[in-house]
């Protein structure tokens, strides 16, 4: 709980309301006197910012096939509150491709999460698979509704969102199977459940792909370096230096590389060998990446040299540069270019007719 200003609980000792994860989803529950007393049921897994005024319940709330809201519970009235009215029957809805929980043996042999959305039309082939990694590196995707993701899976695409281990959320022994591995159990988990899915013959294994932002980022090019099962990697503003995000990251995360990797002092050889920028020489399929000439966080310049050094080795790389966006893309039409120069990108390694 290091967001800032993250609300899970609210109310009193006599009527306390929290927000707990049952497995992947969350849920709200009801303690009267620190005793437990009833969970309350709403039409969505996915919440947060959870707060009491007089006799409402509040939050924002959303799930697969609605954007994220705010919903108000009257405490008197339940369990006869309604929320009919929040689920909107939109055009949206009849093509959205649902979000699936999976759980697949990952780093160590340890079951690991994954949301997966099929393709939303019935093709004879099987689909080519994109492989999401998380920025954070300890957040977490919640199923909920995604546009980005329905892009994909409405051109064909077999969609994985991977909760690697060290995603919060699914509890503390979860959390800490990161520690001292970021770089490592990460990548492992999202090769895993690339060979599940093959295993289970849902998808293509000849056009698979993966992707990541920021931190993510560092995740699919390591990834992409210790395997061939990946055919390509898209990006946007990666860590590419370990070290050069440990002196330049966000302020309140100074020192949250001492828990997923160790101390810079004593281990100086593991920020070394797990920088995606010192393993170029194990990389061999195409990357695409995005960058901002804004971001304070990580270099647009470390993505270029990054870029420079893959097309010296003769490894078909591309970038993309926003004179304006920082560590976080904001305008909606860089946003669609990126999705439309990433199609086109992989249109062109999977040679598909445009």
């Amino acid at each position: 709980e290091w967001i800032s200003g993250m609300s899970i609980f609210s109310g009193s000792k006599k009527n306390l309301f929290c927000l707990a994860k049952n497995r992947e989803s969350w849920i709200i529950e009801h303690y009267q006197d620190c005793s437990y007393h009833q969970k309350i049921d709403v039409p969505f897994n996915c919440l947060r910012d959870l707060h009491i005024s007089s006799n409402r319940l509040i939050c924002l709330a959303s799930n697969d096939i609605t954007h994220e809201k705010l919903i108000e519970i009257d405490i008197d009235s339940f369990p006869k509150s309604s929320f009919v009215s929040y689920i909107e029957k939109s055009q949206i809805i009849n093509f959205t491709s649902k979000a699936e929980s999976y759980w697949f043996k990952g780093y160590g042999e340890k079951m690991t999460h994954a949301w997966i959305y099929k393709p939303n039309f019935n093709n004879k082939s099987k689909p080519p698979l994109l492989i999401k990694a998380h920025s954070g590196p300890t957040s977490s995707f919640d199923g909920s509704l995604n546009l980005e993701v329905q892009y994909w899976t409405s051109r064909g695409w077999f969609v994985a969102e991977v909760n690697y281990g060290g995603s919060s959320g699914f509890g503390r022994k979860y959390r800490e199977r990161l520690n001292h591995l970021w770089g490592v159990l990460d990548s492992d988990d999202c090769i895993a459940l690339a060979e599940s899915l093959q295993d289970e013959q849902l998808i293509n294994p000849s056009r698979i792909v993966i992707s990541g932002n920021s931190a993510g980022g560092l995740t699919a090019l390591t990834a992409l370096s210790r395997t061939n099962i990946f055919k390509a990697a898209f990006c946007k503003y990666p860590v590419i230096d370990l070290n050069a995000m440990r002196l330049n990251t966000h302020r309140f995360e100074r020192n949250y590389l001492n828990t997923l990797i160790g101390n810079f002092e004593d281990n100086q050889k593991k920020y070394f060998e797990r920088s995606p920028n010192k393993n170029l020489q194990k990389i061999n399929n195409p990357i695409l990446i995005f960058h901002g000439k804004k971001d304070s966080v990580i270099n647009y310049k470390e993505s270029i040299d990054f870029n420079k050094k893959l097309l010296e080795k003769n490894v078909y790389s591309e970038i993309v540069l926003f004179d304006e966006e920082g560590h976080g893309f904001k305008n909606i039409e860089n946003k669609i270019k990126v999705l439309e120069k990433t199609e086109k990108f992989l249109k062109y390694i999977f040679s598909f007719k445009s």
